[in-house]
């Protein structure tokens, strides 16, 4: 064969070859259990099985892919309008199927370990999240935004979030530590671990965790193992009104403590839900623990 013949009929050849694999290229991301998450093409259908997934999904530019999320999933007000499917307690799977999601995102902590198994072995694609750290958020937003092919908005959601976060880390993480004791629930109390979410909010308001040394990552927790702990204050999550809040924990202080241990509730959506606007309900964590210096 003529060698200029041979070149252009190769050439011919990879050109045909780029353009039958150009679209093929997958999209990959791993998760935090380690797991590689792979879709052929952005995801159109997606289900988020807990609260804040569905918000980081909005957050990410993709909210007009959700095909359904679980109760209490009401931050933006859109995702009210959203079907429901579920909630912690459990799934429906058949439900779940009927709508045919290419991408399912869950919670780590969160969600049962049994439902996280079923949909593993029902060949969606998982992808599970479990934020330990503040500076996961914009991951898992990134992540979520190269699944949903919402890059761009993703990224720039992502940007914002590290640029404020550094901005807080600056202003008060160096600052002398203040203890405070971490209630998450009331009957009974309940409290975090140093490997929690909340112990990384506490580090950058230049805090510590007065029960640092709690064994798991959420649980009850007697209240003398709360008063042994000496916080300098604590920080009430519960949802209770701050001023039935506040009297209930003067009642329970020792009378030595009443007056010296400053009692602070805040909204359990804005510290307890890990998305950026974790990042307005830390900002007025750090202030309060500044006024205590």
């Amino acid at each position: 064969m003529n060698p200029d013949r041979l070149i252009s009929c190769l050439g011919l050849i990879f050109w045909l070859f780029a353009t039958a694999t150009s679209g093929l290229a997958a999209i990959s991301v791993t998760d935090d259990r380690q797991q590689r998450v792979v879709l052929e093409r952005p995801a159109q259908r997606i289900i988020a099985i807990t609260p804040h997934l569905a918000e980081l999904v909005y957050a990410a530019g993709a909210g007009d892919l959700l095909v359904a999320t679980v109760r209490g999933a009401d931050y933006p007000p859109d995702a009210l309008s959203i079907p429901i499917i579920g909630d912690a307690a459990g799934l429906d799977f058949e439900r779940i199927r009927q709508l045919d999601p290419d991408l399912i995102l869950a919670w780590g902590s969160g969600n049962r370990a049994s439902d996280l198994e079923r949909l593993a072995r029902d060949n969606i694609a998982l992808y599970v999240a479990e934020a330990r750290l503040l500076a996961d958020i914009s991951r898992h937003l990134r992540d979520i935004g190269k699944l949903a092919g919402t890059d761009n908005v993703a990224d720039r959601a992502a940007a914002d979030f590290d640029s404020h976060l550094q901005r807080l880390h600056a202003n008060y993480a160096v600052r002398d530590p203040v203890g405070v004791f971490v209630e998450i629930w009331h009957r009974p109390i309940f409290t975090v671990g140093d490997q929690h979410l909340l112990t990384d909010v506490l580090r950058i308001c230049g805090g510590r965790n007065a029960l640092s040394d709690y064994p798991l990552l959420s649980g009850p927790v007697p209240l003398e193992n709360v008063l042994a702990a000496r916080a300098d204050a604590i920080l009430s999550l519960a949802g209770i009104d701050a001023a039935a809040n506040n009297d209930r924990w003067r009642k329970l202080l020792p009378d030595s403590e009443r007056t010296s241990v400053a009692i602070i509730t805040l909204s359990p959506d804005l510290l307890t839900r890990a998305t950026p606007r974790m990042l307005t309900g830390a900002e007025k964590l750090c202030v309060r623990l500044q006024q205590l210096r």
